[in-house]
């Protein structure tokens, strides 16, 4: 009688996943279970796909942003900077300084000027008479600056004691000496406390039999003072004086004052760095030549206002190879792969408006003056970027800076001169408009003040728009006396334009960048919990076919084992028959 053998397949496990081999169909029950499953995951995959599509949009977003911020530093210098600051920073403001001298001694061997916004446009002429110098003074001269001083000084005997060390109308240290040290013991006492004192001491080899230490004042124009602080007469011993400190033994250089003559009129100062003798001028002096008058020109930083005019090009044409890329096509006719912003709504506003700005007027400024950048020389090309006529530029800078200016900064005129503007808003709601300031005392600190009517608030002498009214922001300072109407007129231009406009696009609160990429990251969470989901029914309905499978080929195992029985028993009976 023949044997017979059920066979209800494998059922195995690799991690999370089960699957079912080795069965009596002869199915191939695994890959069926499989497919079936990947069918349930097809809209996960189509989830995956959105979400790569997300992160590449904030990528480029990203992207946008370092192209605007570029931007945003190419016209900052230019759009006349708010602020107590502003007029530091302001690149039309910025000055240089041009040298010629009377002899053929160049300027440059004799001093630097260097200018900053505040400095006014003029000529000066400067003779340096006299550099400052700094004191110096040598202690007696010693065989061995390694040997103790007692040794090589004070003939074998032993000494100690301190005094004081310092310069004319400064802090003072105490130097604590002992004939048990060196002279480059010495040397590392006084260096010590060279930062109270501002005395520095050096060790100088006069030959190889003699050292002598060197004393320097750090400063300029100042003399070193010395008083003994007790015990033994220390600054006798050493050689640095023979009278407590009254003189010097051994003087190498007087501590003279700078002495230079500006516009006639003889200065003295402690330093050759001169800070406070023009406003807006530093004056660094190299060396004396009474006999060389230098005159110094101050003028505007024209090459500085067109350097930086070709950096605005510059980020402006990145930015539209930026846009061009996101609006590509392929050679088949589709969307260029790289173009991941295509079509989108926040590229596309952001580029017609800063578009607009760059192609449109500056309104508020004369009916004769330039109004545009193509007043200017930069015009479009055909690929819409920026180009320079470079002769045309330069006319406009050399002949019309005012005007060239006024394309791009904010301005504002005031009838009065009393009145000026301290502080402003991104955007001013109203550019034209009279302040009425009443000063009934004529004391100099308004009772009240209005602009068109609407009532600000006073801070000592400051106007002070209020919020909620199409002022807020706005601070004018006023230094009159007496109740007065000023009318004032502002404008923004190009740059001012620009600026605010990129600010509006890339603050990280509230923003049209920030607030498309967190609406795609809110999207793309969304994607995976709703993926979690998916996978987790899928798996749920793999679990389900494979249990469904098992115990079909159980049945099918079972009927085959039954079948294999009746055919044995069959066999059986017609072999005995």
């Amino acid at each position: 009688m023949a044997t017979s053998a059920i066979d209800f397949g494998s059922l195995s496990s690799t991690g999370t996943t089960s699957r079912l081999s080795g069965t009596s169909s002869g199915i191939d029950t695994e890959a069926m279970v499989e497919a079936l499953t990947q069918t349930k995951l097809l809209p996960a995959e189509r989830l995956e796909s959105r979400i790569t599509e997300n992160d590449a949009k904030i990528a480029a977003y990203a992207e946008l942003r370092t192209l605007l911020a570029d931007l945003s530093s190419a016209v900052e210098g230019m759009r006349n900077p708010p602020g107590f600051l502003g007029r530091s920073q302001n690149l039309f403001e910025a000055k240089e300084a041009y040298f010629s001298s009377d002899t053929s001694t160049s300027p440059s061997t004799l001093l630097a000027v260097t200018p900053d916004a505040t400095a006014d446009i003029g000529s000066h002429e400067v003779v340096v008479h006299q550099l400052a110098t700094a004191r110096k003074l040598m202690a007696d001269g010693v065989a061995d600056r390694s040997v103790d001083l007692a040794s090589v000084l004070n003939d074998g005997t032993a000494f100690t004691g301190s005094f004081t060390l310092g310069l004319a109308g400064g802090d003072t240290a105490t130097i604590a000496v002992d004939g048990g040290m060196s002279l480059d013991d010495l040397r590392e006492a006084i260096n010590a406390t060279s930062s109270t004192s501002g005395v520095t001491a050096s060790v100088l080899r006069v030959s190889a039999s003699e050292h002598r230490l060197v004393l320097t004042a750090n400063a300029t124009g100042k003399e070193v003072v010395m008083t003994p602080a007790g015990g033994d007469d220390v600054l006798g011993i050493v050689g640095l004086s023979d009278d407590g400190g009254a003189t010097l033994k051994n003087p190498i250089q007087e501590p003279l004052q700078a002495r230079v003559e500006i516009d006639g009129v003889m200065l003295t100062r402690d330093s050759n760095r001169i800070t406070d003798a023009v406003d807006g001028l530093s004056l660094d002096l190299y060396r004396a030549e009474p006999g060389t008058t230098v005159t110094v020109e101050v003028g505007r930083s024209l090459a500085g206002v067109k350097e930086q005019v070709g950096a605005f090009v510059d980020a402006y044409n990145a930015l539209r190879d930026f846009v061009a890329r996101h609006n590509r096509f392929s050679d088949d006719g589709g969307v260029d792969d790289e173009a991941v912003l295509f079509g989108d709504t926040t590229l596309r506003s952001i580029s017609q408006t800063l578009d607009r700005i760059v192609t449109g007027r500056v309104d508020g400024l004369a009916a004769d003056a330039p109004a545009s950048l193509g007043a200017l020389g930069i015009t479009l090309d055909e690929s819409n970027h920026l180009e320079v006529d470079d002769t045309k530029l330069d006319a406009k800078l050399l002949g019309s800076l005012d005007e060239l200016r006024k394309v791009f900064e904010f301005s504002f005129t005031s009838s009065s001169p009393d009145l000026q503007l301290f502080a402003r808003p991104a955007s001013l709601a109203d550019t034209s408009f009279t302040v009425d300031i009443v000063d009934a005392d004529a004391d100099g600190i308004p009772e009240s003040a209005t602009i068109d009517g609407v009532a600000v608030d006073i801070d000592g002498t400051t106007l002070v728009g209020r919020t909620g009214t199409p002022y807020a922001g706005l601070e004018l300072i006023w230094s009159g006396k007496g109740s007065t109407s000023i009318d004032v007129t502002a404008t923004s231009g190009i740059a001012e334009r620009l600026y605010n406009e990129i600010e509006k696009a890339t603050r990280t609160t509230g923003g049209m960048l920030a607030t498309a990429s967190e609406s795609l990251e809110t999207q793309s969470t969304r994607y995976r919990r709703d993926i979690d989901k998916i996978e987790q029914r899928a798996e749920d309905f793999r679990l389900r076919l494979i249990e469904k499978f098992s115990a079909m080929e159980t049945a099918l195992s079972m009927a085959k084992a039954m079948l294999q029985q009746i055919s044995a028993t069959t066999e059986a009976m017609f072999a005995d028959d």
